[in-house]
């Protein structure tokens, strides 16, 4: 293969950016502040998303599962707002992630929260 035939090949001719599109996304949902930490278990039955939301109530908690894609909302409010912060590395606001799975029963889905951490089955 001569250099022209390498330089021609269709690999080139797909906008570079695309192989790089995701991944901003990727970093931002690992490192940013509006994201949490999860874990996720691929059973014979169901998966299983553990999500830490320490300091988070239930009724601030929103999850939908849409087109294979399950979202979680969070809203961690700030504890004594009307105190004077001097240091705040806590995340507040709202936190969000989403996660694509395949063949799951939509209507099967639970989930239940529990010191700190919401438990989502996607059957």
């Amino acid at each position: 293969m001569n250099s022209n035939e390498f330089f021609n090949n269709n690999f080139f001719k797909n906008d570079p950016s695309e192989l790089f599109k995701d991944i901003g996304k990727q970093v931002y949902n690992q490192f940013s502040s509006s994201a949490f930490p999860t874990n996720i278990y691929d059973t014979d039955e169901a998966y299983i998303v553990e999500a830490e939301l320490p300091g988070v109530s239930k009724e601030d908690i929103s999850l939908k599962f849409e087109q294979n894609i399950l979202l979680i909302k969070a809203n961690k409010k700030l504890k004594n707002e009307s105190q004077k912060i001097q240091l705040n590395e806590r995340s507040t606001g709202e936190l969000e992630r989403h996660f694509k799975f395949d063949d799951i029963n939509k209507e099967a889905i639970t989930a239940n929260h529990a010191e700190g951490v919401l438990y989502v089955t996607l059957p």
